[in-house]
């Protein structure tokens, strides 16, 4: 089983679903759907057995990327299947889709095993214990971390549960080589754990704060951060290595020392790729806006010059020429419960604007001619502090009562129109007042 459905069983059933059917697709090997016919391509990436894809339809070749780059030294000895790539560009690829993460980026991606030595010199240096994070799915990367362990007789102890599940995987399928020896029955003084973005409730950063139940940094440690920082999250990986530096570690990043590379292509491997499939139309894919622009600028300098650029959602259409329709296909995140249900867009935009502003309820009991029968009753929750507020809900209650005495009868008596005018009285009240916008919820109670 390839590593990649290996790590996707395990989440299914990590959430009980176990009526879907796992279909491994190997490299090389060809599956017909409908009118497509669609090839496995070996690429390198981070991640262990990444593929790309050539499409073929009845209008022409379509070579999709996924994430990758040429690394022609990958630890594992499976190189990306070039001569697959070139046989498409012979034949005639159509359209290449193609990873635009390091579109920016000059040159040609390091090698994976290119940091070994980075990673070997922090080894012989360190004093202390060496803690290193690194993306839970980077196998060859925690490969390297325990060969090294090996070579300098350190015992080896992995902290966060989805490294250690991704280890157990990746074992049990024979793509890691764990030895006993290096396993840590006591004390260790490696220790492999989650955190390289600085997330709040990662393993790392309750340990730069003191707060983990079983690691304490202390003077001496070496903490090795080997992944780059996502942007977005500078803020929080900054704070987490101040937090180390203060409780006396020694911080090594992928930016002071060579401890990490991308698992994304550079330019010079962007441009191999398109010379390799010789396009007719272009399409970047995977990065921002910014990426996109600079990596279709890139294939122009290649000599392809029809390209367009698209977003999330957005559609291309080729015939004679490529060109973008107004249309868009639904897209984004899909939000499942507990139960593993979907979970529709508005319910999931109930609950965020519950999370943000909270929400007011008022009841107001009324008799068969619509008078109030006694005051309304305001709740909130996740608003303000009802204790500390209650002049703010007794002016809130004056102007029910004086919406109920200005309103004609008519109005009074229409459910709908009365629950609408006292939502948008409300409404103006909050945004004018806190700048808040809690949901609203008028209840008419008839006695």
């Amino acid at each position: 089983m390839p590593l990649t459905l290996g790590f996707l069983r395990d989440k299914l059933e990590e959430f009980t679903i176990d009526d879907i059917e796992l279909r491994a697709m190997m490299p090389r090997e060809v599956v017909e759907v409908g009118p497509f016919r669609v090839e496995a391509i070996r690429v390198t990436h981070s991640i262990v057995d990444a593929l790309a894809f050539a499409i073929r339809t009845p209008s022409g070749t379509i070579i999709h990327t996924g994430d990758f780059k040429i690394d022609h030294t990958p630890i594992d000895g499976r190189s990306t299947d070039l001569s697959a790539l070139g046989r498409y560009g012979e034949e005639g690829v159509l359209v290449l889709m193609s990873d635009s993460t390091n579109a920016l980026v000059e040159g040609h991606c390091p090698s994976e095993r290119s940091i070994v030595g980075a990673l070997e010199s922090a080894f012989a240096n360190a004093k202390g214990r060496i803690i290193i994070t690194t993306f839970a799915s980077h196998i060859h990367r925690i490969q390297q971390v325990i060969d090294l362990a090996r070579k300098y007789e350190r015992k080896i102890v992995m902290i966060g549960r989805s490294l250690v599940d991704n280890v157990d995987t990746a074992e049990r399928l024979g793509y890691i080589r764990f030895p006993r020896e290096v396993r840590a029955n006591g004390e260790a003084d490696v220790i492999i754990t989650t955190g390289t973005q600085g997330e709040a409730t990662s393993a790392l950063s309750r340990m730069a704060v003191g707060e983990h139940k079983h690691i304490e940094i202390t003077r001496g440690d070496t903490v090795i951060i080997s992944a780059r920082t996502i942007p977005g999250n500078e803020r929080a990986v900054s704070h987490m290595i101040d937090n180390l530096y203060r409780l006396g570690a020694d911080v090594v990043t992928w930016d002071t020392a060579d401890v990490h590379v991308s698992g994304h292509a550079c330019q010079e491997e962007l441009k191999l790729m398109m010379n390799l499939t010789r396009p007719k139309y272009f399409i970047p894919i995977h990065g921002t806006l910014r990426h996109l622009v600079h990596h279709a600028r890139l294939a122009e300098r290649v000599g392809v010059p029809h390209g367009v650029v698209i977003t999330n959602g957005q559609v291309a259409e080729i015939d004679d020429q490529i060109r973008v329709l107004d249309e868009r296909v639904p897209n984004g995140k899909v939000f499942i419960d507990a139960e593993a249900e979907e979970v529709p867009e508005i319910v999931v935009r109930d609950r965020q604007h519950l999370a943000e502003d909270g929400f007011v309820i008022v009841v107001v009991a009324v008799d068969s001619d619509s008078k109030l029968v006694r005051d309304p009753e305001i709740i909130t929750r996740g608003l303000v502090h009802v204790d500390s507020n209650q002049e703010m809900l007794d002016e809130l209650r004056q102007m029910v009562v004086g919406m109920f005495h200005s309103r004609p009868p008519e109005e009074l008596r229409d459910p709908e129109l009365l629950q609408e005018a006292m939502r948008a009285m409300l409404k103006r009240y909050f945004r004018k007042t806190m700048g808040r916008r809690p949901m609203i919820l008028p209840v008419i109670w008839e006695m």
